[in-house]
């Protein structure tokens, strides 16, 4: 007689009961733009050390790059193996056969972008794509307000900067009936020229009124003191991508300038690899979201 024992894991999961969980109890669950493996791994990993859940985020030029099976089946098989929540996330999607494609292939949430339209518009694009997502079980954030800076091919000068306004927030969800909304509060995407001016007011009284997971784009760079402001508010996601991309490049200079005589990849791959995880990780302690799995 012997008795067996399953373990189970928390695989792959949409983002709806991660962010609402956040929101509950007060902490922000990061989502993290990969490049490649190396950085998805470093993602997933600093996730499991922590015990967080974590987002792991895709920008279409890596859909691109990489493309939709190896990217979904990489995630799939990464969160298979840990024992904490991890989504993959369509960020700023602005192509609906781009967003529609990763529906198809098996991305767990989706960020559709109309906020560079009319209202109506980016209203009836967000829609659109909820009512494609959800026959799948893919959840769906979506953006209102201007967010400015640089991010894929989407360029918004200061001058271009709107924010989110509070009452159209509701009226947005109820239209719309989006998981989760990206919101304007004066971030911006790309790197930070001093510390930004950011509207707390604003953003408290979206989270009150909107009911729904807020996202908060643009974290990369800012202070621990304002990333605690933001948390403290009630936001539910926060995206970091433009750190990672310098922490990964700078990690690759950095090694080769040590081993100038070094030609084995596997090494820099792995230094790399730990580098952006502890950038992750360092995130993950901000966010409260370690322990919370």
């Amino acid at each position: 007689m012997f008795t067996m024992f399953m373990v189970v894991f928390m695989v792959y999961v949409n983002t709806k009961s991660m962010l609402l969980k956040a929101g509950q109890e007060q902490y922000v669950v990061g989502a993290f733009n990969i490049v490649n493996h190396t950085s998805m791994v470093s993602v997933v990993e600093a996730a499991a050390e922590e015990k967080s859940p974590a987002i792991i985020q895709t920008s279409t030029k890596t859909v691109a790059a990489m493309g939709y099976k190896v990217l979904v089946d990489l995630a799939k098989d990464l969160a298979a193996e840990t024992d904490v929540p991890i989504a993959l996330n369509l960020d700023h999607g602005t192509d609906i056969q781009v967003i529609e494609s990763c529906i198809q292939h098996g991305w767990s949430s989706v960020m559709v972008d109309g906020s560079s339209l009319p209202y109506d518009q980016n209203v009836e694009m967000t829609a659109k794509v909820v009512r494609m997502a959800h026959r799948k079980g893919v959840t769906v954030e979506g953006e209102l307000g201007h967010i400015g800076g640089t991010e894929e091919d989407i360029q918004v000068g200061q001058e271009d900067v709107v924010l989110t306004d509070p009452q159209k927030a509701i009226d947005f969800y109820q239209k719309t009936k989006v998981d989760s909304l990206a919101v304007a509060i004066g971030t911006a995407h790309g790197l930070y020229k001093g510390e930004p001016k950011l509207d707390y007011h604003r953003l408290a009284a979206i989270v009150n009124k909107a009911k729904i997971p807020i996202v908060i784009h643009g974290c990369s760079g800012l202070s621990n003191e304002v990333l605690a402001k933001i948390r403290a508010c009630g936001a539910a996601k926060m995206n970091i991508s433009t750190e990672i991309k310098h922490k990964y490049i700078d990690a690759c200079d950095i090694y080769i300038r040590q081993h100038p005589q070094e030609y084995e990849p596997v090494k820099k791959i792995a230094f790399v690899k730990e580098e952006v995880k502890q950038l992750v990780k360092a995130y993950i302690k901000i966010f409260g979201s370690a322990n919370k799995a």
